[in-house]
Formats: C-alpha cells, sequence, structure tokens
C-alpha cells in the first residue's frame, strides 16, 4: 500500500510542474542520504561488534564462482539500479559531453561507498545467522542499532529513503518512453508533452505499469523479472560500443570507454554469467523469460513501426 502511495504522490507532483519535480526530488534525496548517513554511524557506534573479518578467506574463490552468489548478484545490480540514470534525461541536462561523465563516474563511487558502509554495518552489528535467509535484513539489523524499538526506526528510515527512490524511476522511466515515442510512429502518443514540457502519457503509462506489478506480484518476482531485462539491455548497449567502433570509427566521442576492451568484456561476461543461472534455476527462470518477452516484444515493434525522419532530441551520440 505504501508503495502505491509513493508511486501516484511522485506520478502527481511529477504532472504538476517540471521544476516542482526537480525540488521534490533534491529534497527528497538530501534527506535519504541524510538518513543512510545515520545509519552508518550508529552502525559503528554499537558497544558489541560481531567477530566478521572482511578479508578475503580460503573458500571465497568457490562461493563467488557458486550459482548461488550469481543469483544473488541480481539484488546487488538491483540495488546499484540507477548508477546511469543521468543519461536517459540527457536531453534535459546543461553541457552533456561533460557533465554526464560526471554525472556517472562520481554517483557511481558515491552510491557504491555508501552500499558498501551499509553492508559493512549490518555484518559488523547483527549476527550472520538472524539475517540469513531474511528479506528485512535492515529491520533485523535495526533492532541491534537502535535499540528495542530499532525495527520501528529502521522501517521509518526505509519510508522515507523511498520516497526518493520512487521518485526518481517515475521522473526518469517516462523520458525513456518519451523518446522510444519520438522515434516510432506506432508510439508517438508517448512522446507528446504538454505547454510546460511534460510527457503526461509517459508518465502515467508508467504508473499504471508500476501499479500493475505491484498489485499482483511479489517482490522477488518483480526483481527477477525486471532486473533480467536490466541486464540484458545493459549487456546489449556494451555490446553496441564494439559494434559503433568498427562500424563508425570517427564518430566524435566527447568520452571514450575507459579499460577498452578489457572492461566491457568483462562487464559482458559477468552479465552473461548471471542471466545464464537464472534461467538455468527453476525459481528465477519464469519471470526471467519474462522479461527476456517484454524485451522481444519491444523488438517487435521497433521492427514493424514506421521510423520518423527526425531524430529524437533526447538521443545522445553513442
Amino acid at each position: 500500500m505504501l508503495s502505491l502511495l509513493l508511486v501516484w504522490l511522485s506520478t502527481l507532483v511529477l504532472l504538476r510542474d517540471v521544476k516542482l519535480g526537480s525540488v521534490f526530488q533534491d529534497g527528497s534525496t538530501i534527506l535519504k542520504i541524510a538518513l543512510i548517513l545515520a545509519i552508518i554511524v550508529a552502525g559503528f557506534c554499537v558497544k558489541t561488534a560481531q567477530p566478521v573479518n572482511f578479508l578475503p578467506a580460503a573458500g571465497d574463490a568457490a562461493l563467488i564462482t557458486s550459482a548461488p552468489f550469481a543469483i544473488s548478484l541480481y539484488y546487488v545490480m538491483y540495488s546499484y539500479s540507477g548508477w546511469n540514470a543521468s543519461t536517459y534525461i540527457v536531453g534535459e541536462i546543461r553541457n552533456p559531453a561533460r557533465n554526464i561523465p560526471w554525472s556517472v563516474g562520481l554517483g557511481t563511487l558515491f552510491v557504491m561507498a555508501l552500499y558498501l558502509a551499509v553492508n559493512a554495518v549490518f555484518l559488523h552489528s547483527t549476527p550472520i545467522p538472524e539475517m540469513a535467509g531474511k528479506q528485512e535484513v535492515a529491520l533485523v539489523a535495526g533492532k541491534h542499532l537502535f535499540g528495542d524499538a530499532g525495527g520501528t526506526v529502521m522501517a521509518l528510515f526505509i519510508c522515507v529513503g523511498l520516497v526518493s527512490t520512487v521518485s526518481s524511476m517515475m521522473w526518469i522511466g517516462p523520458r525513456v518512453t518519451m523518446a522510444m515515442g519520438e522515434d516510432l510512429r506506432a508510439l508517438s502518443w508517448l512522446g507528446r508533452k504538454n505547454s510546460r514540457g511534460i510527457p503526461v502519457a509517459a508518465i502515467l503509462l508508467q504508473a499504471i505499469i508500476a501499479t500493475f506489478l505491484l498489485v499482483k506480484a511479489s517482490f522477488n518476482t518483480v526483481v527477477n523479472y525486471v532486473q533480467f531485462a536490466l541486464a540484458l539491455s545493459s549487456a546489449l548497449t556494451v555490446a553496441g560500443v564494439f559494434v559503433l567502433r568498427w562500424r563508425q570509427p570517427r564518430l566524435p566521442r566527447p568520452y571514450k570507454a575507459w579499460g577498452y576492451p578489457v572492461t566491457p568484456l568483462i562487464f559482458l561476461a559477468v552479465s552473461g554469467w548471471m542471466m545464464w543461472h537464472m534461467l538455468a534455476d527453476e525459481k528465477t527462470r519464469q519471470p526471467s523469460l519474462l522479461g527476456l518477452a517484454t524485451i522481444a516484444s519491444g523488438l517487435v515493434v521497433y521492427y514493424l513501426s514506421p521510423k520518423k525522419t527526425t531524430p529524437s532530441p533526447a538521443t545522445p551520440a553513442a
């Protein structure tokens, strides 16, 4: 119920005004970061620390190469979702050739630092057996961080933090479908903006889809469904770097992939390994196949729809 309220609250704010949506997003993000920092500080102030060693140990290599670890990476990848979100709104960013690389690079490092610090706090403060197999790890850790009422405090923190997460995705996602509408005649209705520059149809469509998933599916099913599609899309995008380097070697490239071709090859190998195990596991196969079917249906629409002659203004140079 809370997630539904946040989806439609964000939708109404974004439909009201672009500047209002920006202020709402900035404010909720700053608040979320402050709450995360509070959790980190509280974690390292606990009196009784757990006997956890963060250095590599014997047997770690076998765990890292196992199927359960590959599947667990899906949840890690889901936690990092949005690291590249600024590329989705490139048409609304000043000097994107300069600001997008800075945004993606610094944003990724900052999120990585917060993510690792929070997980270190959980391991530092809470016995591993209490967290094993639990989805609500933060609620379990909250009791060790903030006392008997810690679960309630942590739940409140999570609810407030969700405002920023939901709002950002409700803001960025419609810009992708809007760009699709600007390129494909069959989806032209998604590319329309009102007098205030807001893609109303794209925003409402995403709110309806999000509502359907929240009502009809469990958290695990949605994560597996969405993350498989995201992983495959990311892999295809990275593979496209090789294709463009080969087909259009003289294409202007304000930013070139660091470590090319080694880094993209490593990314493709890890992504393929994760997706293989997701399809091989009985619990994750069905939602993963649904994600694959979603992408396949998108390809059908793309190839059958007449293309517009004018390129989308939101499409950056590859």
